[in-house]
């Protein structure tokens, strides 16, 4: 058979330099932004502005994926496309660029239907949301939700950022809105229904401190059975000043390995408009250690206090604190932990919960798999209620399995072995199911 001569190239042909692209000079000329028809220019310069700074290729790459991330947290793009050019024209320098943005604006009015999860129980929801109302991101939505226990929720808000402003980079917002909302609270047989009006401005630190500043005022009236709480079921008006902080160093929410959480909600509330006579404070941290073979260790803790000047304030019922269930004391039905009368919790003002927790993925399971949505947990919880020390101390031990939903909330069937009781409570001993996104 014939055969030909063939010979393979060299090996350093076939080899092709990787440039670093970190040692290549360059910097941007020009940023162009299309697309825009409602939006002001001055709404996107502070966006843009962090690639003038690049000095190597490497820097405006980077800097241009950071600065589309930002361009899109303006909330009026709906999506964007990205090129980079050499620079031309008179303007051009050597080693210059020219980076442009071509997206499509939001719709004028938009709308969504879904669900939501909260504490042991969900919602159907449905929003209608009018972005980039006056050219500078301001948006008005109405959102109404309507829960697995008959409770609903009727929100109309208008949102003002301020981004392009000097004080941008601490992401600053206000908002007005008006709202009506219906709760049950089945623990304590009583409906609550409260109408009126939230101002609120909120700003993020550069450590990562996201804080909330709100005044809110309306009415609000119980409706009841429990003939002991009658005495609170007139209408009144509330008056409350809150402020609301709050500091996020997990890697995740919903499975956190490593990482800090911590949550202050403090409260200055009264009925007439120049004298209030309640503080009330309730401060959540949690912190994640990771151990070995994707295995963690969870310690974490609730407490909250509520003080009122019985000169000025009596203490409506729905501003109690109801401890128990299964995101705060497993073991116990939710508001189980605590005085009970006629067969409905009293409620209390101070109480504290920990949690110890032992995070494993399950066996044989590898990442990027069904079993990511699964963990199994070793749990031991105990607090107690209308004081801060151990006394009347409740406890109990536990193990389950979590279910994650999304990013948003979790599912969890746990057994569980109370420990330590007081007569009054409510205990639930065995299988207990939980359905929420904020846990002890």
């Amino acid at each position: 058979m014939g055969s030909g001569n063939s010979k393979d190239p060299p090996v350093t042909e076939r080899k092709k330099d990787k440039i670093d692209m970190a040692f290549l000079k360059a910097r941007v000329d020009r940023v162009n932004v299309k697309g825009l028809s409602r939006t002001c220019d001055d709404y996107v310069h502070r966006a843009v502005r962090n690639l003038f700074g690049a000095s190597t290729f490497q820097d405006v790459i980077d800097e241009t994926s950071n600065v589309k991330d930002n361009l899109m947290l303006l909330g009026i793009f709906k999506n964007l496309k990205i090129k980079i050019d050499v620079s031309r024209g008179t303007d051009s320098t050597p080693n210059g660029y020219e980076v442009t943005f071509e997206g499509s604006e939001l719709s004028r009015l938009t709308g969504s239907i879904g669900t939501e999860f909260g504490q042991n129980d969900g919602a159907a929801t449905a929003e209608l949301l009018s972005p980039n109302v006056s050219g500078r991101g301001e948006r008005l939505s109405l959102n109404y939700s309507y829960s697995y226990v008959k409770s609903s929720v009727l929100n109309l808000r208008l949102t003002k950022p301020y981004y392009h402003t000097v004080v941008g980079d601490y992401n600053p917002e206000t908002s007005i809105g008006i709202f009506k909302h219906s709760s049950h609270t089945p623990w304590s047989k009583f409906r609550t229904d409260e109408a009126g009006a939230l101002l609120d401005f909120s700003f993020t630190l550069p450590f990562g401190l996201s804080n909330s500043l709100q005044y809110e005022i309306g009415m609000k009236e119980v409706f009841t059975t429990p003939f002991f709480i009658i005495e609170t079921c007139e209408p009144r008006l509330a008056s409350i000043i809150r402020y609301i902080g709050i500091y996020e160093g997990r890697d995740s929410s919903i499975y956190p390995t490593k990482g800090t959480y911590v949550k202050a909600t403090n409260e200055l509330i009264g009925s007439p408009l120049n004298q209030f006579g309640l503080v009330k404070s309730d401060v959540h941290c949690e912190l994640n250690v990771p151990l070995l073979a994707g295995i963690s260790l969870q310690l974490c803790g609730r407490a909250g206090i509520l003080v009122n000047d019985k000169r000025k304030e009596a203490i409506p019922i729905y501003q109690l604190f109801y401890p128990g269930g299964p995101q705060s004391l497993r073991g116990f039905e939710q508001a189980g932990v605590g005085p009970h009368r006629d067969d409905v919790a009293e409620g209390c003002q101070s109480y504290w919960a920990t949690g110890v927790h032992l995070w494993s993925p399950l066996p044989f399971s590898r990442a990027g798999d069904l079993s990511d949505l699964f963990r199994l947990h070793l749990f031991y919880n105990f607090g107690t209620c209308n004081t801060f020390t151990t006394d009347k101390l409740r406890s109990t031990v536990g193990a389950g399995l979590a279910v994650r939903i999304g990013q948003k909330a979790r599912i969890e069937f746990n057994c569980c072995q109370p420990l330590s009781f007081e007569s009054g409570d409510r205990v639930k001993e065995g299988f207990q199911f939980g359905i929420g996104y904020d846990f002890i």
